[in-house]
């Protein structure tokens, strides 16, 4: 179990996703595409990473016990000392910093006492909120792609004046919208100069 200053981060369990399915629904129109499905990496052919595809996940409480979050890993990549971070956040918590202060004292356990060398994640460009959290955190930009959004948002919602000025992170193409993600990554050694710079943020 990890404590931050305003949450508790704690092995998930069988009733939390019981707990999850009572979150309130999100009201941004955009929301729809933060979870489109990432294009498929090539088979590396080592079976030395015998744990891909696997993930783990842990629960994030607030100080009296409600289920704010939810930060899970996939891809984990023994070898390498990597994986791939997911976080998800009930829209009754978004907006007041939590998820990022969750993620400090996740990220003091990952590169520790998990013994991991790499965080990697993608992230839609136009999920502003995500994208100034991880560069906050350190996360650097290394590729971006770009994912068919399908039936999930439509041109004229591109328009919409509140988020017209997100239009430079999608494409349309022969009436197909396709919308651009961010990969990031940290590493151990970009972490530890962060909290060099940052050593009263846990207190």
């Amino acid at each position: 179990m990890l404590n931050t200053p305003r949450t508790i981060i704690r092995a998930w369990n069988r009733y939390d996703d019981d707990r999850c399915r009572y979150w309130p629904e999100y009201h941004d129109p955009l929301e729809v595409i933060w979870n489109l499905q990432r294009p498929q990496a090539p088979f590396s052919g080592s079976w030395l990473t015998d744990m891909i595809g696997s993930r783990r996940h842990w629960a994030v409480d607030s100080r009296s016990g409600d289920l704010m979050g939810r930060i899970s890993l996939r891809d984990i990549d023994n070898a390498s000392k990597q994986a791939r971070l997911g976080i998800t956040f009930s829209a009754a918590y978004v907006g007041r910093g939590l998820g990022t202060e969750a993620m400090k004292g996740f990220l003091d356990s990952y590169f520790t006492d998990l013994g991991f060398a790499t965080m990697v994640l993608d992230v839609a460009a136009p999920n502003e909120r995500a994208v100034r959290s991880y560069r906050s955190l350190s996360f650097e930009y290394v590729e971006s792609d770009w994912r068919n959004a399908y039936n999930s948002i439509t041109a004229s919602v591109i328009d919409t004046p509140s988020i017209r000025h997100l239009k430079s992170h999608f494409r349309i193409e022969q009436g197909m919208v396709w919308v651009e993600f961010f990969e990031m990554r940290l590493t151990h050694d970009m972490w530890r100069q962060y909290r060099a710079l940052h050593p009263r943020e846990m207190d």
